[in-house]
């Protein structure tokens, strides 16, 4: 069954178009980093899956973390 063009522009609409550098780097839109109040210097963490990767501030992990504690289950990573 074929995409509606309409779906696939709300799925690009997430996402940002980056490069990496010469020496591996990503570069985080400035859009991106002042949404998430990504400061220079902040860690970040990298979940790698089966075919992509996700990355995670460490404030989004002490959520997650918090959130699986109240339900129970294990830490995150």
């Amino acid at each position: 069954m074929p995409v509606k063009r309409e779906n696939i522009m709300e799925i690009i609409e997430n996402f940002f178009k980056t490069k990496i550098d010469e020496r591996g780097r990503i570069y985080i839109p400035k859009s991106v980093r002042q949404r998430f109040s990504i400061k220079l210097g902040e860690r970040l963490y990298i979940k790698l899956e089966n075919n992509h990767f996700s990355i995670y501030t460490a404030t989004a992990i002490k959520k997650l973390q918090l959130t699986r504690k109240l339900s129970g289950k294990e830490n995150v990573f």
